[in-house]
Order: C-alpha cells, then structure tokens, then sequence
C-alpha cells in the first residue's frame, strides 16, 4: 500500500466499468456513475456506513429558478417557476485512527417544464443527496479516471474492460487467450486498412488510431508492428503533403 498524501486515491481511482452508463444533461455527454457502487467501494475503503464513514446533511432547500412561460403574444401566460432543490452534506471517513471531513453540495431539478407541461420530481432530495455524496467521494479520489475526462477516449475503456474482464472472469487463462486472439485480429484488420488508404493522411489517421488503443494497453510491439507498416507503404504517397 503506497505510503504518500496519494494512498487513498491510488486505490480508488480506476472505476468499474459495469456500473457506468453514457448520459445526456443540459446537451452535454456525459459518464454517469451509479451511486450505490461508489458508496460499495467507500464501504470497501473505510468500512460500513456510520462506522468506518458517513455523512451528515448541513443544509436542505429549494430554491426559486426562471419563471417558464407558454404560448406567444396576448396567449403567453405564466405556467410557474423552474425549482431546485439542493442539499449541503458534510462527509466524513475514518483513516489509521483520524477522522477527515469533506463538504460538498449536490443539486437537482425538482419543478421544471417539459413538453408535456410542469412537473415535478419526487425524488429530487434522494437524487440531490447522492449527486453530493458521489461529488464528496470525488474529492478523495473515487472514480477519478471519470471525473479527469480519461473516459472520454474510448480506447482507454476497452483497456480496462479487458483488464476487469479477466480479473472477473471464471477462467481467467481462457480469458487471456482470448483476449490475446483478438489482439492479433486487431492488428491484422488494421493493417489491411492500411494497405487500402487512399492518402498518406487516410494512411496515418489510421495508424494514429490503433497506436492509441495499443499505448493504452502498453502493447509496444504492436505500436511498433503498425509503425512499420505506415513506414512501408508512405512512400507511395511521397509527393503529397500530410494536413
């Protein structure tokens, strides 16, 4: 177990592949993380709820957003105004004897229009208490590979699902033969790409693609197989000039 002002980080950073999902809030893309699996690895880390770590909510509202208005011109009424709700917590952890606090906040929609009309949320202040629970755990570092955007390279997630599906799997040698098979199908797939690219930029936007999936995964001969092969065909494009 490492030693420095990083241990706890270290051992929660990297998240689980199976409980992630790809979202869509206010148009933005995003990786949403399952609560009830950050609060299991927080329960791994520093023992069970109220013993090992909690929290303890500071501060509850709801607070007033921008009125929402229908129709246009003398037909334009006011239907209400948007309300969110919000909660303050104060988490706390216990750590070779010390105790640490974290505050953070979580926020939620609770009186909002959709193309229905008005609505509500009942379950606003439950979803307001994770959204603060799952921001205070990021700031021990929990799921952090999310959180520092690295789950936006989608070769970095197939790395670690092959990594976890061989930690999890029931014959962890058939998984590695596996995985090695399809490594060399990968491979020979994208060099006989390669060998069809009609210019030397189609040429080298494929071989950049698959050096990123192979340095992810620290396959340094297959960085090398691929470079050989963009060394072997640019010749053929000599006269053009990459963008």
């Amino acid at each position: 177990m490492s030693t420095t002002n990083m241990r706890i980080w270290e051992q929660v950073q990297t998240t689980d592949t199976r409980y992630t999902k790809n979202a869509e809030v206010g148009g933005q893309k995003i990786t949403s993380l399952n609560g009830t699996a950050m609060v299991m690895k927080a329960t791994e880390m520093f023992g069970p709820v109220g013993i090992g770590w909690g929290w303890k909510v500071l501060e509850e509202r709801f607070d007033d957003g921008h009125e929402v208005f229908a129709g246009e011109g003398d037909k334009r009424i006011c239907l209400g105004r948007e309300i969110g709700h919000t909660v303050k917590i104060q988490l706390w952890f216990m750590q070779d004897g010390q105790r640490g606090e974290v505050e953070q906040y979580g926020c939620t929609r609770y009186q909002y229009k959709t193309k229905y009309g008005m609505t509500t949320d009942g379950e606003a202040p439950k979803k307001s208490l994770t959204d603060a629970i799952k921001k205070s755990l990021s700031m021990l570092g929990f799921s952090a590979d999310v959180f520092l955007g690295m789950f936006d390279d989608q070769s970095y997630v197939q790395q670690l699902q092959a990594e976890q599906a061989i930690e999890q799997a029931e014959d962890r040698e058939a998984e590695i033969e596996r995985q090695k098979q399809e490594r060399l199908d990968f491979i020979k797939a994208t060099i006989e790409t390669m060998k069809g690219a009609q210019s030397l930029y189609e040429l080298k936007k494929i071989h950049d693609s698959a050096v990123r999936r192979l340095g992810n995964r620290n396959d340094s001969s297959g960085v090398q197989r691929v470079a050989k092969e963009l060394a072997d065909l640019s010749p053929k494009f000599a006269k053009e000039k990459v963008a």
